[in-house]
């Protein structure tokens, strides 16, 4: 019996090591048509969290910082301590954008008009971004599955028609955590109008709001963790909706949790040398303009006009003692260093979402043994060959 020898021609490392996907991200974060609509997303938010400013808060509400929640000065050191801190991490900043509103709820001494506040700035982030978070999780997913992208036209098109599927589903276990603490706010209430009544009812049913804190954290946990899932649900799914995507987040989040904490860290990792790539390149395309400015003008007034105009960009406006043109001008400069930063923001996002992207199609695979391709595409229009037709014509 002669054995012949094997000659290995190809490895598939996709195979072997499918968490190599979450490599593919960046370049579909960075694609133009997506980053232009995170960029307007960026750039409309803080509108609404100003008209909330204006609406629910005192002026010295607005003016005293932001006191953090107890789950929120808890939750990021365990975090921080296993990722990239600081402003290269494009997957976390981006996480937190949108749920800090959701931690601030949890304090203690939140007075009726801060509350107010964080749930309509929480409600306006997820009415703009649901639209921008459809369509780039639906390219992503797609793109990623299959290798071919859709249009930018057929994403929108079908992040339209789901649009309130994406708006309502991160809704669904915050409904139920408003459900287990009303009974106990009753409470409260009973001991604010009788306090030694309500304390001697509140040691009695204690046991009660202890296991109502368990169907609590399961809740708070799934939603913390399992939320960037949701709208990826969505996007793969042929039968994809709200109860579905809060379904499948939680049981892939509590079904491989170890898998899920692994797939975020080479989320994140990847995203910091990302980030770092995208602030470089960003840093090019300002710097340069003043630089080649300074062979004419000279470097003190390059470094003026930089100054004046990187002011604007963060929202200074002011006149200038030199003039009004300059002043026009160099706020004209600074809007576009404003745009450029609104750029740089909308990457954290883009990213965010299409690792999301990656990271619910890795767990679907980890947890329903679906293959990486199975992924819901609609299926193009045909148009059939026009048909001849043959005319019997009388002589």
């Amino acid at each position: 019996m002669t054995n012949t020898p094997g000659h290995i021609r190809h490895i598939a490392w996709r195979e072997i090591f499918p968490w190599l996907i979450l490599l593919r991200t960046f370049r579909i974060a960075i694609s133009p048509s997506l980053l232009a609509l995170a960029t307007i997303a960026v750039l409309i938010t803080p509108l609404g969290w100003r008209f909330a400013d204006r609406l629910f808060l005192s002026p010295a509400l607005r003016d005293a910082p932001a006191a953090a929640s107890r789950l929120t000065t808890e939750l990021s050191p365990a975090v921080l301590s296993w990722v990239p801190a600081g402003a290269s991490n494009a997957l976390l900043k981006a996480y937190l954008e949108f749920t800090q509103p959701l931690f601030r709820l949890f304090r203690l001494e939140l007075s009726l008009s801060e509350a107010a506040y964080y749930a309509f700035g929480f409600l306006w982030m997820m009415a703009i971004w649901s639209l921008p978070g459809a369509v780039i999780t639906r390219r992503a997913v797609v793109e990623l599955a299959t290798g071919a992208p859709p249009g930018i036209r057929a994403s929108v098109s079908y992040s339209l028609k789901k649009y309130l599927w994406y708006l309502l589903t991160p809704f669904y276990p915050l409904l139920g955590i408003v459900g287990l603490a009303l009974p106990i706010a009753l409470l409260g209430w009973l001991v604010w109008l009788l306090p030694g009544l309500g304390v001697a009812l509140a040691g009695l049913t204690w046991i009660l709001v202890a296991i109502a804190g368990l169907a609590a954290m399961w809740l708070i946990g799934g939603l913390i963790l399992g939320w960037p899932l949701m709208w990826p649900t969505i996007s793969a799914e042929r039968d994809g909706d709200p109860f579905e995507a809060f379904s499948r987040s939680y049981a892939y989040v509590y079904g491989k949790p170890l898998h899920y904490f692994f797939y975020f860290l080479v989320a994140a990792l990847f995203g910091a040398l990302c980030f770092t790539v995208v602030m470089v390149a960003a840093a090019i395309v300002r710097e340069f303009g003043f630089w080649a400015l300074s062979w004419g003008s000279g470097g003190l007034a390059a470094a003026e006009l930089r100054a004046h105009a990187t002011d604007v960009s963060f929202g200074k406006f002011y006149s200038s003692e030199i003039g009004a043109l300059w002043t026009f001008g160099a706020t004209l400069v600074g809007l576009v260093l404003g745009l450029i930063n609104a750029v740089v923001s909308a990457f954290r996002f883009s990213y965010f979402f299409c690792s999301a992207s990656a990271i619910y199609l890795l767990l679907r695979h980890d947890v329903d043994e679906k293959e990486m391709d199975e992924v819901f595409v609609e299926p193009q229009p045909t148009t059939s060959p026009p048909t001849a037709t043959i005319q019997n014509t009388a002589d």
